[in-house]
């Protein structure tokens, strides 16, 4: 049997539950057996909020990931001792020696969906495409609440054919550095996300 592992780093309010329910969803949807772990601090707004899957088309015995395939860093709050093969995160958030690679998915979610919760579902679809997860509509439609559901499937989408050329020209660095860090700083603040969006837009776009 081969069990495939995935790891989602980020804070409250970043959608890593929302991102792990909807993986967990689809691939028990696609006949996958699946298990999914959190780990989150709720105490404080901007605390830790992990999430640990994996999927295999056998029972899965030890639901522990120790070693991931593939990790979703949103932000750098997790497990120092987790091994990914793979790492897709949010700009500045590569670690030196990873195989990583960046995207500003806040920033892209707003571009070109107009809301926060849609640059989850491009993190999604990126996750999905790394992790070598068909795409299956039916299955992902059925994985996703009916509110939006058009819309976050076309996120998915988005993020899932993502080509490495498009990621690189996607955004200046310079301005998706500024992007996510104005909205880390305003999360921390005490900003709801969407509110962390909107601040955040403003200034990169000035």
């Amino acid at each position: 049997m081969t069990e495939h592992a995935i790891a989602i780093d980020g804070v409250g309010g970043q959608g890593v539950r929302v991102i792990g329910n909807t993986m967990a969803t689809l691939l028990g949807a696609m006949g996958y057996e699946v298990t999914l772990l959190y780990d989150y601090d709720s105490s404080v707004r901007g605390g830790m909020s992990e999430a640990f899957l994996k999927y295999a088309d056998e029972p899965i015995s030890n639901p522990v990931v120790e070693h991931a395939d593939v990790t979703l860093r949103l932000a750098d709050r997790g497990p120092n001792h987790l091994e990914s093969r793979y790492v897709v995160c949010d700009i500045g958030l590569a670690k030196p020696g990873e195989d990583a690679e960046e995207i500003p998915f806040l920033e892209l979610g707003v571009k070109h969906f107009g809301r926060d919760l849609f640059g989850n579902m491009i993190a999604l679809g990126r996750l999905l495409r790394l992790a070598g997860v068909s795409f299956d509509e039916e299955a992902l439609a059925s994985a996703l609440p009916a509110k939006y559901r058009e819309e976050n499937i076309g996120a998915v989408r988005y993020g899932y054919d993502l080509t490495p050329e498009q990621i690189r020209r996607i955004v200046p660095e310079e301005a998706a550095g500024r992007f996510a860090g104005r909205y880390a700083d305003a999360v921390m603040s005490g900003s709801r996300p969407a509110e962390a969006i909107e601040v955040a837009s403003q200034h990169v776009a000035a």
